[in-house]
């Protein structure tokens, strides 16, 4: 059944309805005659969205879903609208933005969401109407003219935002900035590939920039150029010379201060704890410092701001900041340039309702300090910022965040987005209720990164097959009540010991480690399910395996005992869980469906729910 909302204009931001998921968008159109956006996922979303001003622009943005694919980019004939473009807004992000004619606007109260599934969506627009403009004063009698002087030569020096320095930070390009906060109006590659356009909309070059060309020869990118693309209204286009094979990259305008420019994916390398940061190299200024001179800063203190949505850190001095999931212990790492901490550095406490697990400071070396957080599940890490010289501001969203109040008119105006129709697969059934003790269970997916695992029939990897069943049980658990968290949320490679460290970190109740198995491609005729325990998990695995084998009909090849690294290094009951063989001929079929990933996910969350029933 189809059904829609009409749209206030001034409601928050919605929740999310399973930020640890992750998949696709597999297909979106505009449809110029009915003035629609439709798009559809592999996995379920629940969209946010928010009408931007000056230029005026629908922005709609997918949590957990990557685009795969270049930024693209759609031409609208439509009155009022002048184009539809869609790009990877960040690694977990897949960003529509539906971009008005100069001029126009829409009604945020007529903007209509449909969801006739969590995958399947459509944005009903109302006609664009002519934004209102206030009529100038009558201009006083002008006095006798004078004679004209001589136009001056064209310049863009007046502009409210200068690019005044480039620097190469330790995951991509900072754009420092000065002036109002700088626009990406245009991401852009070249057929060839070996060239990306980004134009910077109401922003010049500062004529006292020292270079306009710089060599980097990092990152994949050969040079970076700074080009005057347009004079009025001014645009200042950044050129990557890059490699063919070299990943698209992303630019987010960060503060008003800069310009973030990321490799699409996210960050190219974060050192594991222990190892130095290296710092951002400056390679262009108009002559000032981007590092602060003097004695080095004091962390006075780590905070949470009231309503828990921003991570705070203040410093008695400037520092510089950069920031990145640490791939060995899972949790995101601040680093700090120009610091040091004392006995006097105050750490937040963290209770139940917290949105972070753990939080650890440390002086790595005589000027850099650390800070690992570990957030808890359902919770997201957006933008660092330096909204002061002594103030770096993180936000913290999660499910249940509060309402944000009215926005006033030159503010963007969140538009709320109803939930979708529910997915015809059922959440697993409960007999009894989930015990109110908290109950922490840690979702390992096997395998990441560079490591693909297992590889069988028609190229289908054991990493997507349980990276996809993997967020999929997590999301079902914390429907269900149980706090669930994963051991990787993205496609990276983690060794075996941080897995098992997380579970201690955060005092797991069970450990849960999905894979998919294999033996020779010329075996197609072996196909089944396989869970292992060690010790203590024979009981969970038991209830998982039976449960799989309930709901899939696949064969059967037993609970078994074996000395894995994950089973033995754990101290609380864990089990190994093989989901069928990528090689198998019944097996890999069905794990390359989505649908019967899904019908995977619920019956190991199934089984994990009635283990805890019975045992608690």
């Amino acid at each position: 059944m189809r059904f829609s909302w009409l749209l206030s204009g001034f409601v928050g931001l919605m929740l999310l309805s399973s930020p640890v998921q992750a998949a696709s968008l597999q297909f979106w159109r505009f449809d110029s005659s009915r003035n629609r956006l439709e798009f559809t996922t592999d996995s379920s979303v629940q969209p946010r969205a928010q009408l931007i001003f000056n230029p005026t622009r629908l922005v709609i943005d997918l949590p957990g879903i990557r685009l795969g694919r270049a930024t693209q980019n759609q031409l609208v004939n439509t009155p009022g609208i002048q184009s539809v473009r869609v790009g990877q807004f960040d690694a977990q992000t897949t960003r529509l933005v539906i971009e008005l004619a100069p001029g126009y606007t829409l009604n945020p109260n007529q903007i209509q969401f449909q969801g006739s599934a969590p995958t399947q969506w459509s944005v009903q627009l109302p006609t664009p109407v002519r934004a209102a403009v206030t009529p100038a004063p009558a201009p006083a009698p002008a006095p006798a003219p004078a004679p004209a002087p001589a136009p001056p030569p064209t310049s863009t020096a007046g502009s409210s935002n200068q690019v005044e320095g480039v620097q190469v930070t330790p995951d991509g390009f900072f754009i420092r900035t000065q002036g109002q906060r700088a626009e990406v109006q245009r991401i852009e590659r070249s057929r060839d590939r070996t060239s990306i356009h980004i134009d910077l909309r109401g922003t010049t070059i500062a004529p006292s920039l020292n270079a306009r060309e710089l060599t980097i020869n990092s990152k994949g990118v050969q040079n970076l150029q700074l080009t005057q693309s347009q004079n009025s209204p001014p645009v200042t286009r950044i050129t990557l010379k890059v490699n063919r094979d070299s990943p698209d990259w992303n630019a987010i305008a960060s503060t008003a201060s800069g310009v973030v420019l990321l490799p699409q994916g996210g960050l190219s390398r974060i050192p594991a704890q222990g190892q130095a940061w290296p710092s951002g190299q400056q390679i262009a200024s108009t002559g000032g410092s981007s590092t602060p001179s003097g004695q080095v800063a004091t962390v006075q203190s780590v905070e949470l701001s009231g309503d828990g949505q921003q991570l705070l850190i203040r410093t008695n001095g400037q520092v510089t900041a950069a920031s990145g999931w640490d791939r060995t212990t899972t949790g995101y790492r601040i680093v700090l340039n120009n610091a040091r901490i004392t006995n006097q550095t105050r750490m937040p406490q963290l209770g139940a309702a917290s949105p972070f697990l753990r939080m650890s400071i440390s002086q790595e070396t005589p000027n850099t300090v650390a800070i690992l957080a570990i957030p808890a599940s359902g919770v997201t890490i957006g933008e660092l910022n330096q909204p002061g010289s002594q103030l770096i501001a993180i936000q913290v969203n999660r499910s249940g965040s509060p309402v944000a109040s009215a926005p006033t008119p030159n503010e963007p105006i969140p538009v709320n987005v109803p939930p979708a129709a529910p997915a015809p697969a059922p959440t697993p059934p409960s007999t009894r209720p989930v015990p109110n003790s908290r109950v922490v269970v840690v979702v390992d997916p096997g395998h990441g990164g560079r490591d693909p695992g297992a590889v069988g029939i028609g190229g289908l990897q054991e990493k997507v097959v349980v990276m996809d069943i993997s967020q999929q049980v997590a999301a079902i658990l914390q429907q269900n009540g149980i706090q669930a968290v994963l051991t990787r949320t993205s496609d990276v490679e983690i060794d075996l010991e941080p897995r098992v460290r997380l579970a201690r970190q955060v005092n797991a109740t069970l450990f849960v480690s999905i894979h998919a198995n294999a033996i020779s491609m010329s075996r197609p005729d072996v196909n089944g399910l396989e869970t292992y325990y060690y010790q203590s998990g024979l009981g969970l695995a038991r209830s998982i395996h039976n449960s799989m084998l309930q709901s899939t009909g696949m064969r059967d090849r037993g609970v078994r005992q074996a000395r894995f690294y994950v089973l033995r290094q754990t101290s609380m009951p864990a089990v190994l869980v093989e989901t069928g063989f990528v090689t198998g001929r019944e097996d890999a079929a069905r794990l390359a469906n989505p649908a019967f990933r899904r019908q995977m996910a619920e019956a190991i969350a199934r089984g994990i729910i009635q283990y805890i029933q019975q045992n608690n």
